[in-house]
């Protein structure tokens, strides 16, 4: 019975035994395959991103699969994605190439806006503003207003000096009475638009001009002030002169611009 006994504690130790390592067997390929699967699923992620790098670059959408070949994965970029159609990507195209065309003539000089400014200054014979002292300078006009027989008219001619402000003051560069009346109304008044000068002296054909100037405004020398739509004179160096003293430049000018001009006295000492 003892032998027996013995015998059958051996066999079921032996029976432990293998149990065990069958078990231990059992579970090192559990965790075997576990591993492997996270492993799996570690790289496919990493492959994603790289997926999704490289589609910036070419900005194109993609789509990739796990090592396995299951679960497809998405790469897309969102950044250049588009959704629109392709009606709208030719109107989104054709905006911006409108923009880039509006820049260019932006930054494009426009020359013949200012060849014809220039070409009516010249043709108007007018000189620049005069300064402190009166010193005016002004050109001849070498396109000057012409009739039907190409000669020189003078009306055409006033009525486009005319055209260029509503004040203008007819004088002559050397002239101390023009730089006198000159100094007068540019230095103590700010008038708006600013009066336009015309040097007769320097204008090409300023001595018709000038005799056209006396049978219309009835003023044969100058300066020769013309304000608003009349073309009677407004007066000289001492007529300007006496109105000054009277202070009634600004309301005088005021009255005959109609309405055009602005005046204003500037900031001048108490006494001047």
């Amino acid at each position: 019975m003892a032998g027996v006994r013995h015998l059958r504690i051996i066999g079921l130790t032996a029976f432990v035994l293998i149990l065990i390592v069958v078990l231990h067997q059992t579970g090192r390929h559990a965790a075997s395959l576990v591993f492997a699967q996270a492993s799996d699923q570690i790289a496919n992620k990493h492959r994603a991103k790289s997926n999704n790098g490289a589609q910036a670059v070419s900005g194109g959408a993609r789509v990739g699969t796990h090592g396995n070949g299951d679960n497809p994965v998405v790469v897309s970029n969102n950044l250049v994605d588009s959704n629109n159609d392709e009606k709208t990507d030719d109107a989104i195209n054709q905006e911006i190439s409108k923009d880039q065309s509006e820049e260019g003539i932006k930054k494009k000089p426009n020359e013949d806006v200012q060849g014809k400014e220039n070409g009516a200054g010249v043709g108007a014979g007018a000189g620049a503003v005069g300064g402190v002292n009166g010193d005016s300078s002004g050109s001849g006009s070498s396109d000057v207003t012409t009739n039907e027989k190409g000669e020189y008219d003078p009306q055409a001619d006033l009525i486009k000096i005319r055209s260029l402000s509503p004040m203008t003051i007819f004088s002559k560069s050397y002239c101390p009475y023009s730089k006198q009346l000159k100094k007068l109304l540019l230095d103590k008044y700010e008038i708006i638009p600013t009066p336009n000068i015309v040097e007769l002296d320097l204008h090409e054909n300023g001595d018709d001009l000038q005799q056209f100037l006396y049978e219309k405004s009835g003023r044969r020398t100058v300066p020769n002030v013309l304000v608003g739509s009349s073309f009677e004179s407004r007066g000289g160096s001492d007529d300007f002169g006496e109105y000054h003293k009277k202070n009634q430049v600004i309301k005088l000018l005021t009255d005959w611009g109609n309405g055009r001009l602005q005046v204003s006295k500037k900031d001048t000492p108490s006494n001047a």
